[in-house]
């Protein structure tokens, strides 16, 4: 069973996770069920509530919703774990709430080195997805991996900028030439094309290596402007 939700089936998820727990303060969708709808078995949910409820009364209440549903409840204030706040940027929708909270949430320090740490889990991502014999698990791997590239990419470019938007259209923007159309093509081919639209070539592998190369020196080129500046400064 695909998970691709129309707009009333959304509503009403919120509607009774609300009922449930009138605290809550935002919802978020996330994972595959937003960027491969047609592939993906179930919704994964982030849940920011002032105080959390019993937590077998989140899935209970969406027993009605006739999709399989998981859950992360979190309280107003806490953080999240680096490796899964990066999971989430990676794809989500907000359902419920203006987002303050959620941002606020999954604030890590950006860094170069946080940047190369991205490119080696996107390698390990290409990795499972050689191992995975579902070839629909299989494509929603390849298409992280692809994603992974495009966000240590993001990571390094806003530590460049000394920025915490995380928003690729205003990194985009912000950065100077050549930088600006380097990363104008990992938007347009990691992220739409390969992620998000899933239209990555046969030879994944191949390609994979040839991002990853133009990311990895991406990286290491905005790290050496940045410290030539202060040696110069």
């Amino acid at each position: 069973m695909c998970c691709m939700l129309r707009e009333e089936k959304i509503r009403g998820i919120c509607s009774l996770l609300k009922e449930y727990d009138e605290d809550i303060l935002e919802i978020v969708r996330f994972g595959s069920s937003v960027y491969a709808p047609e592939l993906a078995r179930d919704v994964d949910l982030l849940v920011i509530t002032r105080k959390k409820k019993e937590y077998g009364g989140y899935l209970e209440c969406l027993e009605k919703v006739g999709v399989d549903v998981d859950v992360v409840v979190k309280e107003a204030g806490d953080k999240l774990n680096e490796r899964f706040a990066r999971n989430i940027l990676g794809a989500f929708e907000l359902l419920y709430g203006d987002g303050s909270y959620f941002m606020n949430m999954v604030k890590f320090d950006l860094s170069y080195d946080e940047a190369k740490a991205m490119l080696i889990e996107s390698r390990e991502d290409l990795k499972s997805a050689l191992q995975r014999e579902n070839e629909e698990r299989k494509h929603i791997r390849i298409r992280s991996a692809f994603n992974g590239l495009f966000h240590a990419a993001r990571i390094a470019a806003m530590t460049f900028l000394a920025i915490e938007n995380s928003k690729w259209g205003r990194i985009r923007k912000e950065l100077p030439h050549p930088y600006k159309e380097e990363f104008e093509a990992f938007i347009r081919t990691l992220h739409i094309e390969y992620f998000y639209n899933g239209n990555y070539p046969k030879n994944y592998e191949e390609e994979f290596e040839k991002w990853y190369k133009k990311v990895e020196k991406f990286i290491s080129r905005l790290e050496k402007e940045r410290k030539k500046e202060k040696r110069e400064n």
